[in-house]
């Protein structure tokens, strides 16, 4: 079963927003957005920062760098996608 990060989640309606304009300006809803605010009360928000930190366009991280960590974690996790 695979979880529907788009259309399920407890999401305030801030994050609701902002992923709506992220859709209208870039065309897509950004894959780690959807993952940090599907289910906010799971996550510390300080751990919610880094993350989107991590991921961002302004991270010190190369785009494939984060992918290659996703990876990582998701393999740790026994998680396959």
């Amino acid at each position: 079963m695979r979880i529907d990060l788009e259309h399920g989640g407890r999401r305030p309606w801030i994050a609701k927003i902002g992923l709506a304009v992220a859709n209208r300006v870039l065309g897509f809803k950004p894959p780690p957005v959807l993952a940090v605010t599907y289910r906010p009360d799971l996550l510390h928000p300080a751990l919610r920062r880094y993350i989107t930190r991590g991921v961002s366009a302004h991270s010190s991280w190369t785009k494939g760098q984060s992918e290659l960590f996703a990876a990582f974690v998701s393999d740790l996790n026994r998680c396959h996608f």
